[in-house]
C-alpha cells in the first residue's frame, strides 16, 4: 500500500468523523478507501478524500438523507450548489406544512369556522384511472403524472373527458401510510387499458360534498373540510359508504379565492 495513503485513524483524526459513521458511508458507496492491502486487509484513504468525507458529514449535519447525499456528492460545485439549494427549499416547505399543521391542531376552535355540506346524487360512469401506494412526498407529482396520462390516452383514442379529475383515497397517505391513492377521470367514448390505465364502472350513488377555495383547499386547511364532512355525515346517521374524495374544479394556480376542489365522501342511508 502507498505511503501516501492515510491510515483509518489518521483519517478519522483529519475528519472528525467517527468510526461508526466511516463505515456506514463505506456501506453506502459513499465514502470507500483508495486501498485495500490484499495480504493485511489494511484500509487507506487518499488525501484528497479528506474534503469529500467533510462534505458528507455537513450534508448529513443539515439533515440531507443519505439517498439524497449520494446524489449530489460527485456533482460539479455549481451543480451541487444548485442541488442543495433545491433540497434546502423542499426542507423549508416541509417545514412550512408542519409548522401549519401544528398550529391547527393546537388552535382554538373558531366559532364561525362551520362549512357548508350538501348531499348530491352521483351517477353512473365509466372511468378510466391509475392507482398506486406511495407516501406523502410522492403524492403531488403522482396526481399531476398520472391526470396528465390518463387525458393524454383519451386523447389518443379518441374519448373526451366526461367530469373533473377525482383523487380517491382509499387509505390514509402520511410519512407511514401508502394510502394507496386513485386518480380517476370519467369519459365519454371507446378506451382500451394500457400501462398502469385501469377502466372501472363508477356506480351510482350519493356523497356528502363541501367546496373550498384555492386558498381554504391549502394544507392544514383541506383536513378541517374532511372533518366537517365526516362530522356532517354522522349527524345525520348517514353512513360513509366508500372512500373520500378530492374533486377538482380549477388548475392549481387558480385564483386563491376561486372554488377549486370539492371534498367528498360516498354515503349511505336515509334520504
Amino acid at each position: 500500500m502507498s505511503g501516501d495513503l492515510l491510515r483509518p485513524g489518521e483519517f478519522l483524526r483529519r475528519t472528525r468523523l467517527s468510526a461508526k459513521a466511516l463505515r456506514l458511508y463505506a456501506e453506502q458507496g459513499l465514502l470507500v478507501p483508495d486501498a485495500v492491502d490484499p495480504w493485511t486487509g489494511h484500509r487507506g484513504y487518499a488525501v484528497a478524500q479528506v474534503a469529500r468525507a467533510r462534505l458528507i458529514a455537513a450534508l448529513r449535519r443539515a439533515g440531507m438523507p443519505l439517498a439524497r447525499v449520494r446524489d449530489v456528492v460527485d456533482l460539479e460545485p455549481g451543480a451541487r450548489r444548485a442541488a442543495v439549494a433545491r433540497w434546502w427549499d423542499g426542507v423549508e416547505e416541509d417545514l412550512r406544512r408542519r409548522r401549519d399543521l401544528v398550529t391547527a391542531l393546537t388552535a382554538e376552535t373558531e366559532e364561525d369556522d362551520v362549512r357548508e355540506v350538501t348531499l348530491r346524487e352521483v351517477p353512473g360512469r365509466t372511468v378510466l384511472t391509475a392507482e398506486r401506494r406511495l407516501t406523502v412526498d410522492e403524492l403531488d407529482a403522482f396526481i399531476t403524472g398520472a391526470g396528465e396520462e390518463i387525458d393524454a390516452h383519451l386523447a389518443r383514442c379518441g374519448a373526451r373527458p366526461a367530469g373533473p379529475l377525482r383523487v380517491v383515497y382509499h387509505g390514509m397517505v402520511t410519512e407511514d401510510g401508502d394510502g394507496p391513492v386513485e386518480v380517476v377521470r370519467p369519459f365519454t367514448g371507446s378506451v382500451e387499458p394500457a400501462g398502469d390505465l385501469r377502466i372501472r364502472l363508477q356506480h351510482a350513488g350519493r356523497e356528502a360534498v363541501t367546496c373550498l377555495s384555492r386558498r381554504e383547499a391549502e394544507f392544514p386547511g383541506i383536513l378541517r373540510a374532511y372533518d366537517a364532512v365526516g362530522a356532517w355525515v354522522d349527524a345525520r346517521g348517514l353512513e360513509r359508504a366508500g372512500s373520500p374524495a378530492e374533486v377538482y374544479l380549477s388548475a392549481r394556480d387558480a385564483d386563491p379565492d376561486e372554488p377549486h376542489v370539492e371534498v367528498a365522501w360516498p354515503v349511505s342511508g336515509p334520504a
